[in-house]
């Protein structure tokens, strides 16, 4: 069994390239997009991915017979692993792509469908998977620590202040306050930098959210809940389109998260690991300010 270390993908589909990159991010895996031409398939040739990710409409257009023949000749060789998106499901697949693909995936933007196959096909780097480990470990003792201060309440846990005493990343009213970030709850906007960051008001709500606690991770369903509490129709699809917005407007790198981080497996945090401490006063700590 091969390890993975990176991934090439012929998509185009911004929404599935948002997520998808989240994941790899996550999981330290190096993810390229590449165009499905002649040009990318020679671009993959030299890049020598552990794994080629294309959807299967890419393959059955008839002016892209050479890239498929091309492509198809890469994964007749073994050495790399060929997965088929099919992101229509109702599609019948054409019996002549079993020859060649290792793996259609019908649910495409259900991460968990892709996970579950490269975990099942792939080694992970050991020390990423003692890192992971390490991680998820920590997170799930935080989580469990968190959960048995809970009130009972359905929505966001929080988490308690033994002996009333004010913890280092919050002001005397309970909310947290960072360098970076000034919250205007009146006027429903943000701050990053001095710079105001126009939002929507679910990016704002979703943003606002995940700043009443920095020390914990927001899980993906309860972020659902709380957007959207009457609608039992809203999926992580949903939250992933809102997520990926939310960067684009806070991240100078979407693609490259530094302040809404992903935890694998488990949900959302705002990190504030990188912010620099300031002087001490009623205003001091870090990240969000509320005004």
């Amino acid at each position: 069994m091969k390890t993975i270390n990176n991934i090439a993908v012929f998509d185009s589909d911004k929404y599935f390239l948002a997520m998808f990159k989240g994941y790899c991010y996550a999981n330290n895996i190096s993810m390229t997009e590449v165009e499905f031409n002649r040009d990318g398939i020679n671009e993959v040739a030299k890049l020598k991915p552990d794994l080629i990710v294309v959807p299967l409409a890419l393959l059955s257009t008839a002016n892209k017979s050479l890239e498929t023949g091309l492509l198809k000749r890469a994964g007749a060789t073994g050495k790399v692993k060929i997965c088929g998106l099919n992101k229509d499901p109702a599609n019948i697949i054409s019996a002549g792509l079993s020859g060649w693909i290792d793996v259609i995936i019908n649910y495409p933007f259900d991460i968990g469908e892709i996970d579950g196959y490269l975990k099942k096909t792939f080694l992970w780097n050991s020390r990423l998977t003692e890192k992971r480990s390490h991680k998820e470990r920590r997170s799930l003792t935080d989580r469990r620590s968190i959960e048995s201060n809970s009130d009972g309440n359905d929505g966001y846990i929080e988490t308690r202040n033994p002996g009333n005493q004010n913890p280092g990343n919050q002001h005397e009213a309970g909310n947290p306050v960072f360098k970076d970030f000034q919250i205007d709850q009146r006027n429903k906007c943000v701050f990053l930098k001095g710079n105001k960051v126009d939002l929507t008001p679910k990016e704002f709500e979703l943003f606002e959210l995940l700043s009443t606690d920095v020390d914990r991770i927001f899980m993906a369903d309860e972020i659902i809940k709380h957007l959207w509490p009457e609608n039992n129709r809203a999926t992580k699809s949903d939250l992933y389109q809102y997520m990926h917005l939310l960067r684009k407007k806070i991240e100078e790198d979407p693609n490259n998260p530094q302040w809404i981080m992903t935890i694998k497996g488990f949900g959302y945090k705002l990190n504030i690991g990188n912010s620099e401490e300031i002087q001490q006063g009623p205003s001091r700590f870090l990240g969000v300010t509320y005004l």
